[in-house]
């Protein structure tokens, strides 16, 4: 019996009509990832045109102008791919340079479109070193890509772009060594390997568009994430993160761990007297002192209005204090500036030393309960162990 053959021209007409569909779906999900919408219109161009040169491949008995139409718009489809990867990654590249090879790869196959073995195989060169440049670049874009340590979705990709071009390259060695040959009309005859080609080739639209969208759903979650964990205002952590985290840090910490709960002296007055937008200003001016000031493996919380929370490894429970007064001392030291005027800063902190056994959740209301004995006891001071300590 002999073995199965797919018929290929039905392959690529299967994947012409897949593409139109994997195409609209990009762009009709473009408006749900704002963060990649310039990337999502170049994909489903990307994925379009590949369809339409495996339909233009199917259609190759109909001339050799089908022929040549399909080598062009897949060679354009393939830096539309480079193009789309690096606005999909967030490092848009200058596409002049990338137009001014394609349109030479246009030029070179249409000198190159007669129908006879020795053009068909210059094609093919042409075609898979063109293919395996852009395909090269665009994984390189997705490898150097931050979010290919974060995102699964993103190494996913990365992989699926390094294996296409792999098989590329051993479909370019098989045809070169004669392993696939050629008619002396320049076609190809049927066979096991060039229909696992096609298969593997027609399956790239399809593939493409699943990853695309992981990859954008995966920015999407990522940057989701970060609003519900981020202060907008000042860029600290917030308030619902730090009932995440900080448990864990408790948990994990090797060092002894202060928790300073740092509440801004008369926030209200600059607020009343120069307007919210510069009381807005002033949070972001302290939340810089706070970053500027304490260790770079803090944990800093924006905690409410004009309240402010650090988590900080510390040498051992005496040297808390020391810790939040330095902080006090430079918010003091630091005026905002509002034109020639400095406003002048200053905070009232309690402070709370974790040990054995106890819960963030006890450490801030004792740490609170510090913060509101200092301001009650003349403000701008440290509290540290229910004891008032004067600045």
């Amino acid at each position: 019996m002999s073995a199965f053959v797919p018929d290929i021209p039905t392959i690529y007409l299967m994947t012409g009509f897949s593409s139109v569909a994997g195409a609209a779906i990009l762009l009709a999900l473009r408006g749900d990832h704002g963060g990649v919408d310039r990337a999502m219109p170049l994909f489903a161009a990307a994925v379009l045109a590949m369809g339409l040169g495996f339909v233009c491949f199917a259609l190759r008995t109909h001339g050799q102008l089908a022929v040549t139409l399909g080598y062009t718009v897949l060679g354009v489809s393939m830096f539309l791919v480079w193009l789309g990867t690096t606005r999909l990654f967030g490092r848009p590249r200058s596409a002049w340079a990338g137009v001014a090879v394609t349109l030479a790869y246009i030029a070179a196959m249409f000198v190159l479109h007669e129908a006879d073995a020795g053009r068909a195989l210059e094609r093919i060169v042409l075609s898979s070193v063109f293919t395996l440049v852009f395909i090269g670049l665009a994984t390189w874009e997705t490898h150097r890509s931050p979010l290919v340590r974060r995102l699964r979705s993103a190494r996913l990709m990365r992989a699926l772009l390094a294996g296409f071009s792999a098989v590329m390259a051993v479909r370019l060695v098989l045809f070169l060594v004669h392993a696939i040959p050629l008619n002396a009309d320049g076609t190809a005859p049927p066979g096991a390997a060039r229909a696992l080609f096609a298969m593997v080739f027609g399956s790239m639209p399809f593939v493409l568009t699943v990853s695309v969208l992981s990859v954008a759903n995966g920015q999407l979650n990522t940057r989701l994430r970060r609003l519900a964990t981020t202060d907008a205002l000042t860029g600290l952590v917030s308030r619902r993160s730090l009932q995440e985290a900080g448990p864990r840090l408790l948990e994990r910490a090797d060092e002894c761990i202060a928790l300073l709960m740092i509440d801004l002296d008369d926030f209200k007055e600059i607020n009343d007297r120069h307007g919210h937008g510069v009381g807005d200003e002033v949070l972001r001016h302290v939340a810089g002192l706070l970053r500027g000031a304490l260790r770079h493996d803090s944990l800093i919380v924006r905690y409410g209005g004009d309240e402010f929370c650090a988590l900080v490894p510390v040498p051992g429970e005496s040297a808390a204090f020391g810790v939040a007064e330095r902080l006090r001392a430079t918010v003091e030291a630091t005026p905002y500036r509002l034109g020639a005027t400095a406003l002048p800063i200053t905070m009232s902190v309690g402070v709370s030393v974790h040990r054995q056994g106890r819960t963030l959740r006890e450490m801030l209301d004792e740490a609170d309960r510090r913060a509101y004995q200092a301001k009650a006891q003349g403000r701008n001071r440290v509290v540290a162990d229910d004891q008032l300590v004067a600045a």
